[in-house]
Parts: C-alpha cells; sequence; structure tokens
C-alpha cells in the first residue's frame, strides 16, 4: 500500500485527460494532489474555463495520466467522480489497469477486416483494391495479411478499419516497411509491416482511446 500510495503521490503535476468509459473525453487536466486517506486524486483543469456541468455523483470515469514530460508514457487509472467543482474534480480511485507505455509502441493484437488500394491518388480505373485482415494496430503503424505483393518502400491506403463494435471507421496511408510469410496461413498469404504516414493528431488520439479499449478487454477475460 506504501508503494502504491508513493506511485499516486508522484503523479501530482502530470497532464491527464479525465474520460467517460466509452473515451470521450470531459476534460484536459493536471493532477493537483493526491488523498491516500480516502483514495482520492484531486484534477485541475488544464484546458478550457470549467469542467463539465451535469455529473452525477460516482459517475465512472477513468483517466490517462501522462507520465513523463514527453506526454509519450501514459498511466490508466478507473474511478467514481466524488466531488465536482467548476476548477477541479476529486475522483475516488479504484483500480490502476495499466502502469507505464510508451504511447508510441502501444500495440494491440487486432482481427478486423479492411481493404489495401494501390495507386488511391490516381484516377478510378487505374486503382487496385483488395481486402486484407489486420493483425496488429499501434500508434506508429499497423500489420495485414494478404495474398497480395508489396514493396517495401511502397505507399498504400489502407481503409475501413473498425477496431471496436460502434467505434470510428479507420483510414490510413502507409508505408510498406517489411513483409514475410505468415505461419499456419493459407498458401501465398504475406504478413506485411507498414508505418503510417502523417496521421492527423485529433485521430491519433481517438486510436489511442480504442487501443487502451481492447486492451482492457482482452486484459479482462484473462482475469
Amino acid at each position: 500500500m506504501a508503494h502504491y500510495a508513493a506511485s499516486m503521490k508522484q503523479l501530482v503535476g502530470c497532464p491527464c485527460e479525465v474520460l467517460k468509459l466509452d473515451n470521450q473525453i470531459l476534460f484536459a487536466g493536471t493532477v493537483q494532489g493526491y488523498d491516500i486517506e480516502n483514495e482520492d486524486l484531486a484534477i485541475a483543469i488544464r484546458k478550457g474555463t470549467e469542467t463539465p456541468r451535469g455529473i452525477v455523483y460516482h459517475t465512472p470515469v477513468k483517466l490517462h495520466v501522462h507520465t513523463d514530460r514527453s506526454l509519450q508514457k501514459v498511466m490508466l487509472l478507473y474511478g467514481v467522480v466524488t466531488r465536482c467543482a467548476a476548477d477541479f474534480w476529486k475522483i475516488t480511485l479504484k483500480y490502476t489497469f495499466a502502469c507505464v507505455e510508451r504511447r508510441s509502441n502501444f500495440r494491440q493484437t487486432v482481427f478486423a477486416e479492411a481493404v489495401v488500394t494501390r495507386n488511391f491518388d490516381e484516377e478510378v480505373e487505374q486503382q487496385s483494391s483488395s481486402p486484407c485482415r489486420i493483425m496488429d494496430v499501434s500508434l506508429s503503424g499497423l500489420c495485414f495479411r494478404n495474398r497480395e505483393t508489396y514493396l517495401p518502400g511502397e505507399t498504400i491506403e489502407v481503409s475501413s478499419i473498425q477496431l471496436r463494435q460502434d467505434g470510428p471507421i479507420y483510414t490510413f496511408i502507409c508505408t510498406v516497411e517489411r513483409s514475410w510469410p505468415l505461419e499456419n496461413g493459407r498458401a501465398g498469404e504475406m504478413c506485411y509491416g507498414c508505418k503510417y504516414k502523417d496521421i492527423p493528431e485529433h485521430e491519433e488520439d481517438q486510436l489511442f482511446h480504442d487501443l487502451f479499449s481492447l486492451q482492457i478487454k482482452a486484459l479482462n477475460r484473462l482475469r
């Protein structure tokens, strides 16, 4: 318990986001303090004029706390709202899901259908599209498999990616980085590791939230 309390106190001063369980961002804040007796975190508003109104007492929320200055490491916490002021909230912690992760390497295994398109920026009659299966996704790239041949350095469009039910549908412009034969797969199938080109910041944030949500579900099934 003492080690846990020390870890929580180290979060004071860190920027964070307060989110609903469906990943809707409520506000961006800063960890202002930790009450060891009640296991409360005080979150001061960082962006905006005031915190959201109309939040019911004991509304469940989660926190993405950025634990270093580069905003590349994140801790995920769950709790319930116990006080709502205009400039800060108190959140009673229930459990810590994940400790420090490197944001750019946050990778999640997925099984999603998608479409790969060559010459996506050319005339329609010159385009070549084929279905693929997404194998994993991160904030910097993805891996897919299919029977087509793509060369390292080739730029492609991977579209119609839906990572969770009722979630957003993503389209990424990617550069093929490497390829390898798929073990125990259908004859002729290859795996391709790709890197995104110029993913917008708002889309990266949404992807980050989706990956966290998927990892939570995966680990809960193992518990």
